[in-house]
């Protein structure tokens, strides 16, 4: 499976008139090969030429894990006296037209490439398009980690309590995720008003009685993201909560209805945003659909409106839309769904439902 996804990159490099891919994303490294480097200053990358032949080059105190990936690509390995240039190069050989990620490749790099006698030529967009068609065992993968998610919210659901600091919690969350085997973790677990900030931080805030949880847990195991988010309150919840959680349940139903093969990403955008916006007394719409996921949180498509792109089978796509009301909370549904020839799929099995923990 691996193998193929390097065939499918040879195909789709020749097609655009290029001579060779150069991939140093580590989530397209970890794609290509199975191999998921830890990319500080260093060069890892991924070659693949259009005629025949590449390799994963990596630097020397890397060459025993890289040996384990399930890659058939050879393995290059260099020195710390070189910078991996040299050793891309011969790797290379004649490709003279190199396609790159230029929304990751450092503009240094690319002078090394030009130095080389290489012209540099964008192809984030080529391999994001492979990337965002999730193979069977990629959506495996997706739906292992959302196990995990779920079964980590769930415990947390269960005991958290009023008088809980977000602090704590987030990190009591953070260290469940290790234990079952995530990589990285993002959890965002925020309480009242700290909820109506999607993207706030954790701080000393104790939860109170009224107060909506707003959790958004995700995590990467085995190279793939799981994202999921759930709300609750901390006794019976509030005529606002109450209200805006309805909004939200609805707008993510019409988005995840949406998730067809061919329609426009923009399209389920605007499906969660007809509701959400309706509802303006209750809050303010501040984000997006959601995103597609896979090696990493946050992949395209993106759904927005400026996004026109089709969607296809294999794609998966986190829906959570969102109501914010600033000094009040937030409420924010999230599941990760994959688009088929037919009905969208669900990859999580977390019930979708407004708790009470007790106050």
């Amino acid at each position: 499976m691996i193998d193929a996804r390097v065939d499918r990159l040879r195909e789709a490099a020749e097609a655009a008139g290029l001579d060779a891919v150069v991939a140093t994303n580590p989530a397209s490294i970890f794609y290509l090969t199975g191999f998921d480097p830890l990319a500080l200053e260093r060069l890892f990358a991924v070659a693949v030429n259009v005629r025949d032949g590449g390799a994963l080059v990596v630097p020397r105190l890397d060459e025993e894990a890289a040996a384990a990936a399930p890659s058939g690509l050879e393995r290059v390995a260099y020195d710390a006296a070189s910078d991996g240039f040299p050793e891309l190069g011969e790797v290379l050989g004649g490709a003279r037209t190199i396609g790159v990620e230029e929304d990751h490749v450092p503009f240094a790099r690319v002078l090394r490439l030009q130095q080389l006698g290489r012209e540099a030529r964008p192809a984030g967009a080529l391999l994001a398009a492979l990337r965002a068609r999730k193979d069977p065992d990629e959506l495996r993968a997706i739906r292992h980690a959302c196990g995990v998610v779920t079964d980590v919210m769930e415990r947390m659901f269960t005991i958290v309590r009023a008088g809980d600091v977000e602090q704590a919690v987030n990190a009591r969350v953070a260290y469940e995720l290790a234990r079952a085997g995530a990589t990285e973790s993002h959890p965002l677990v925020l309480f009242g008003p700290n909820a109506a900030n999607p993207h706030g931080t954790p701080g000393e805030r104790e939860l109170a009685p009224g107060d909506v949880i707003c959790a958004d847990i995700s995590a990467r195991i085995g190279g793939y993201w799981g994202d999921l988010c759930r709300c609750a309150t901390v006794g019976p919840p509030s005529d606002w909560a109450s209200r805006a959680w309805q909004v939200v349940r609805a707008a993510q139903a019409d988005a995840i209805a949406a998730c067809r093969a061919g329609t426009a990403a923009r399209d389920v955008d605007a499906a969660q945003r007809r509701v959400v916006e309706a509802a303006g007394e209750l809050g303010s719409c501040l984000h997006g659909a959601g995103h597609a996921i896979g090696a990493e949180i946050h992949e395209p498509p993106f759904l927005v409106p400026r996004t026109d792109a089709p969607l296809e089978p294999g794609h998966v796509l986190t829906i959570e839309p969102g109501l914010y009301a600033t000094g009040v909370g937030g409420i924010r549904l999230e599941d990760d769904v994959a688009v088929t020839d037919g009905e969208p799929e669900l990859l999580s099995s977390l019930p979708l439902e407004f708790r009470e923990v007790p106050a």
